[in-house]
């Protein structure tokens, strides 16, 4: 008959002679309760329950890290919890929360994602958590998060200058929140909607449609010449190209076959979640060729050895000051000039929509598998011609008629 344990029973338990797997010693002090013992004599606390029905036995921890009457109380909270039809898990995660901050939390949520976040969004979520959420409630347990903290963290973004931002850093807090909510460290995610946050500072967003004349496109080609070579470079290969910022920015030379004039985008660092292959354009491969001139790494290079580029923002707040009577445009407004400027040369749309990347959709995804790349690169060819005519007017490359 099982007797209840002490802890000078528990210490001085051994592993059987022979014994080739895990038994039990079930605690007579406490009902469910028993230390499972292995061949080496490891000990671990285990409780045995019943939810909605269904026997399980869950791990409590190890012994000596957890003690017996640490593992006799936390055996009777779950079988409290079993009795309301709540599973351990649900009781783990509710001691887990008495400690969990906001910090530890979001640590949490990005480790859950694994491998399903590509490194440039993962990057993108923890710059914005630490310079944005960390510094306001970073600390603070994520039990205790209420509304008033989540419009406190958005009021200080857009007080800094950054409405459209505060927008990004509250879909950021708002995904923590619910994934702690469904592994149970917060009972509810706080009532609140972006339309909530106008008073704090938030921006309401439209669609952007900014897209640069061709003036504008010739003088971005001129000033990007005159902003030093990395600058300029990336300047000129975002117009060149359409592609997106960081996939530019982390261009490698590996990536890039240069007697084939293909640049391929591996899948982890796509959005799409596919790899994307670019054909090069002449004015575009002159830059990469003489950039990589035998060595290998990064294309667009930083200032330390082995690092990329990381003056994007920078290398627009300088272009804008060279260009101070045009109205602001984005370095994404490049990308959606030049796939408005592939429609005005007459180029196809399901060639132009290749071209930046965009995936076919619904039943067009399932039968055209097409890659159209002599297409693209036809396309991508004609534009660099037209940027460069547009850049210098002596040029006799007729520019595209204005939209």
């Amino acid at each position: 008959m099982a007797k209840p344990l002490t802890d000078s029973v528990v210490s001085n338990l051994k592993p059987q002679r022979g014994q080739s797997g895990w038994t039990e010693t079930s605690d007579a002090g406490c009902r469910g309760l028993c230390l499972r013992v292995s061949p080496r004599g490891e000990k671990v606390w285990a409780v045995r329950l019943a939810v909605a029905g269904r026997r399980q036995r869950h791990t409590i921890g190890a012994y000596p890290a957890v003690k017996l009457t640490t593992a006799r109380e936390r055996a009777r909270d779950y079988l409290a919890a079993a009795r309301d039809g709540a599973n351990a898990d649900h009781v783990d995660a509710r001691i887990r929360a008495e400690t969990l901050t906001v910090g530890q939390a979001h640590d949490e949520y990005l480790a859950s994602a694994g491998t399903g976040l590509r490194v440039s969004t993962r990057g993108l979520k923890i710059g914005m958590f630490h310079v944005h959420i960390a510094p306001v409630i970073g600390s603070r347990l994520i039990r205790t998060v209420r509304r008033a903290d989540i419009s406190e963290v958005v009021g200080a973004v857009a007080a800094k200058g950054f409405p459209v931002q505060a927008n990004r850093v509250f879909a950021e807090l708002m995904a923590l929140l619910r994934w702690c909510e469904q592994k149970s460290y917060i009972d509810g995610v706080p009532s609140i909607r972006r339309r909530d946050l106008r008073s704090s500072g938030a921006a309401k967003e439209q669609p952007r449609r900014r897209t640069l004349i061709d003036a504008e496109i010739g003088e971005v080609w001129r000033a990007a010449g005159e902003l030093g070579d990395a600058t300029g470079d990336f300047l000129r290969l975002l117009l060149l190209l359409g592609q997106r910022r960081d996939e530019t920015r982390l261009m490698r030379s590996e990536e890039v076959d240069l007697d084939a004039a293909l640049w391929t985008i591996p899948v982890e660092r796509y959005k799409t979640g596919l790899a994307h292959v670019v054909p090069l354009p002449a004015p575009a491969l002159a830059i990469i060729r003489r950039r990589i001139q035998g060595r290998s790494g990064f294309i667009l290079s930083g200032r330390q050895p082995g690092q990329p580029f990381h003056g994007a923002a920078s290398a627009l707040r300088r272009l804008r000051a060279k260009m101070p009577n045009r109205a602001g445009f984005t370095l994404h407004d490049l990308r959606r000039t030049l796939r408005s400027g592939l429609s005005r040369l007459g180029i196809e749309e399901a060639t132009a929509e290749l071209v930046i990347g965009h995936v076919p959709q619904g039943i067009v995804r399932v039968y055209d598998t097409h890659d159209r790349l002599d297409e693209r690169r036809a396309a991508l060819e004609r534009w660099a011609r037209h940027v460069v005519a547009v850049a210098d007017p002596t040029d006799n490359v007729v520019a595209l008629a204005r939209a």
